[in-house]
């Protein structure tokens, strides 16, 4: 039997970081883009599993995937092949469509779309909610790992959404639906531009961690910013004004910049300041930052020339579309 998978990977997460354990308690609004983490899954009469990492180029053979112990940085494969383990021997192909460290949402993305495919293969059913869950237990009580919820939300729902944390790690997802018009709008205004070197941002997460741990005030109070900035997203939406919008998310980027010094980088004042300067509205670093991407707003008839001046920089600019269906798996005997 093969199966195909796919989840999206997420942008303009706006209350970032009110996600997590140390916030309690948080809004987050983000993006699905069709940009997607990708799994095939074959079955096989040779036993044990086969992965095959596209992007780092490598192969390799696990015999017995509940023996198989951790310590790699395939753990999240190895740790949704262990949750849902297949019936037969296994041939799985991993493959994203960001560069990694992308600071998308690109390793929940990943481990949604495998455990979607397995799910299949294993004729289990899952809801988006159910599997955005599972996602998240698998890196924080299997792997022990930091991590928001916003990024398995965005995987397996897909669309844009406002999330609401009342209780770490518990949410609620509320869709966002948007005019055709506006959706227009905002496509054609938006840029996805990764600065080249992926983030390395542990000790910068550290920082910020130990701080909101501590009821350090200033770090409370832009938690409490952050948070209110993603209801502001989703007002101004509600309402068509992407003026608005706009405004929440200058606000957004100002107070994300102001958990660390570190959260931003040389690279992202390089790429805002060419933004600004050839016609951008507002920039915003995805994700926790400390390297990765941003997502650029364009003034009307400005988005071709900020792309055709960051790429002669040497930056990256990726191409995408919302992408309003859930995580998705198919496939034949």
């Amino acid at each position: 039997m093969i199966v195909e998978s796919r989840a999206p990977n997420r942008i303009l997460d706006l209350g970032g970081w009110t996600d997590t354990h140390f916030a309690g308690k948080g809004c987050v609004l983000n993006f699905a883009i069709s940009l997607f983490a990708r799994a095939t899954l074959k079955t096989r009469k040779a036993p044990g599993i086969e992965i095959d990492a596209v992007d780092y180029g490598e192969l390799f053979q696990i015999d017995d995937i509940l023996k198989a112990r951790y310590g790699t940085k395939y753990d999240l494969l190895l740790a949704s092949a262990k949750k849902m383990p297949a019936k037969s021997g296994l041939s799985i192909t991993i493959s994203a469509d960001v560069p990694p460290g992308c600071g998308t949402g690109s390793s929940a993305a990943i481990s949604v779309s495998l455990l979607l495919g397995l799910s299949r293969l294993n004729q289990v059913a899952l809801g988006s909610a159910e599997l955005a869950r599972l996602a998240h237990q698998l890196e924080t009580d299997e792997l022990k790992l930091e991590s928001g919820v916003q990024d398995q939300i965005a995987a397996s729902f897909g669309g844009i959404n406002f999330i609401e944390i009342d209780h770490y790690p518990n949410f609620v997802v509320s869709p966002i639906r948007l005019s055709q018009e506006l959706i227009f709008e905002l496509e054609s205004s938006l840029l996805l531009v990764y600065e080249g070197r992926g983030h390395l941002s542990s000790e910068v997460h550290k920082s910020v961690i130990e701080r909101a741990r501590a009821q350090d005030k200033e770090m409370r109070e832009i938690l409490a910013g952050l948070a209110d900035c993603a209801k502001k997203g989703k007002s101004a939406l509600l309402l068509g004004r992407l003026d608005l919008f706009i405004d929440a998310v200058k606000e957004n980027h100002h107070l994300q910049k102001a958990l660390h010094p570190e959260i931003s980088t040389p690279r992202f004042d390089e790429i805002e300041k060419i933004s600004l300067n050839t016609g951008a509205e507002a920039v915003k670093i995805n994700g926790a930052g400390g390297g990765g991407s941003m997502t650029i707003i364009a003034k009307p008839g400005a988005r071709s020339k900020i792309e055709r001046v960051l790429r002669e920089k040497g930056f990256q600019v990726l191409n995408f579309t919302f992408s309003f269906q859930p995580a998705s798996a198919w496939g034949k005997h």
